[in-house]
């Protein structure tokens, strides 16, 4: 059992509030939209299959972790049905990714940490004509993912250590990044990393999304390193993930709300 995380979601749990104690307009409707929409009407069925096949296959591969590694699974040869047991967001969480690029109309977005591939597609299948740049250090994985993801052209996936290939995907990097979806490397160094060098392409409207933010007490301390930016001007805790707004017409102010 991991203590930390059982600590941390007690702590979370009798900190979180709802729509009740939140007085921004925008934060109202983001929480009442999408964090407690029930839109659960609107799962992807294709994807949801593709999910369903994960969680039963029987396959083995060599798994490469270049980042903070496995509490649960400690062996490099894994099932797929455990990789997909242990990593993969609820359902729940794949839908608002892919409703918050319909909602903000996002086009440019980019995934750290593609692993099966499941949010991959739903970030794709938001909108077609959107562009997404997903990361995978381990090439197993992405031949996973590709297979998840095979009926979406707007994927472009990029193999490599992160480390290595992101400041080289920045360089050529015209346009804004809209979504920066976190979920590689959990590292306190590596997220903070990550953050600093993905800061600089973000816009007023963009948001970043942390995965795991209280998975160990270096994400913890990233986290909060990352909420004390000068440039972030807004937060929301769901426990599971942390989202990042930049507007600078948000007062500094950090949620932590039911999802």
């Amino acid at each position: 059992m991991n203590f930390f995380l059982l600590k941390e979601w007690l702590i979370y749990f009798h900190l979180k509030t709802d729509e009740h104690s939140l007085h921004s307009p925008f934060f109202f409707r983001f929480y009442k939209e999408h964090l407690k929409s029930g839109k659960n009407d609107a799962y992807i069925h294709s994807i949801e299959t593709q999910r369903q096949k994960l969680l039963k296959s029987e396959q083995t591969i060599e798994v490469q972790d270049l980042g903070a590694g496995s509490k649960t699974l400690k062996s490099d040869k894994r099932k797929i049905k455990d990789i997909a047991k242990n990593s993969l967001s609820s359902p729940k969480f794949s839908l608002l990714l892919n409703q918050l690029i319909k909602q903000f109309h996002f086009k440019q977005i980019v995934e750290l940490g593609t692993s099966l591939g499941v949010n991959t597609a739903y970030l794709a299948d938001a909108d077609t004509a959107s562009k997404i740049y997903t990361f995978e250090g381990d090439e197993n994985l992405i031949d996973i993912a590709k297979s998840t993801c095979a009926k979406y052209k707007n994927i472009q996936f990029i193999k490599g250590n992160i480390n290595e290939c992101l400041p080289h995907f920045l360089l050529d990097m015209a346009s804004s990044i809209d979504l920066v979806y976190l979920d590689a490397n959990h590292t306190y160094e590596a997220t903070l990393n990550y953050f600093n060098q993905l800061l600089p392409h973000h816009h007023s409207g963009s948001i970043f999304i942390f995965d795991d933010i209280h998975w160990s007490s270096g994400m913890k301390q990233a986290w909060k390193k990352i909420k004390q930016h000068p440039e972030v001007k807004s937060t929301i805790d769901i426990f599971d993930a942390g989202f990042v707004f930049f507007n600078p017409d948000f007062e500094k102010q950090h949620y932590i709300l039911n999802f």
